[in-house]
């Protein structure tokens, strides 16, 4: 697969080579392993591929919240760890502009990253106590953004509340599939 073959509304994965990733990693493993998941690919985080132009960008929720970036500013499509996933059913010309909408919407509302959803993680994981809330459109983690904008183009196919979306939610998610991982 190439970058142009890259659609609006695909979901990015991927890892990097720093301390938050590597924990969040180790985090969704141990997580994954209580949940009966398969653990061999686990992504530290998601975002969605909107296309503006002839410019490739991600949105998604970072440090400063719900924003966009260039591509190829932040990623090697060579080099860098990533999968890229897509929706078995295209998206319509009508969808496309939906989610487009949508990410623009949440770049508008979201607030600064919140750290403190990691120590939620923490707690849940290590010591089994769920502080999570139900869905809020101030949300600021990345696995529950990218759950948001499926469920914003499908509502039907995901009942229930995102505040709690880990990675194996949107890895096995049976609406869409991995269709390039550039390290295998």
């Amino acid at each position: 697969m190439e970058k142009k073959d890259v659609k609006t509304g695909d979901t990015l994965l991927v890892n990097a080579d720093t301390f938050l990733s590597k924990i969040i990693r180790k985090v969704m493993k141990k997580w994954g392993k209580r949940q009966g998941y398969p653990i061999n690919i686990i992504y530290s985080h998601a975002a969605r591929f909107i296309w503006i132009a002839d410019t490739l960008y991600v949105f998604g929720s970072i440090e400063n919240g719900y924003q966009p970036w260039e591509f190829d500013k932040h990623y090697d499509w060579e080099k860098s760890d990533f999968a890229v996933m897509r929706r078995k059913k295209e998206l319509s010309v009508k969808e496309v502009k939906q989610t487009t909408n949508y990410v623009l919407h949440l770049d508008t509302v979201s607030i600064s990253y919140q750290y403190w959803n990691f120590i939620q993680w923490l707690l849940l994981v290590y010591l089994n106590i769920s502080t999570f809330n139900n869905d809020r459109d101030k949300f600021t983690y990345c696995y529950e953004s990218e759950h948001k904008a499926r469920k914003n183009l499908n509502p039907n196919w995901y009942v229930g509340s995102v505040a709690q979306t880990d990675i194996f939610e949107l890895l096995y998610d049976s609406n869409y599939e991995i269709i390039y991982r550039n390290k295998e």
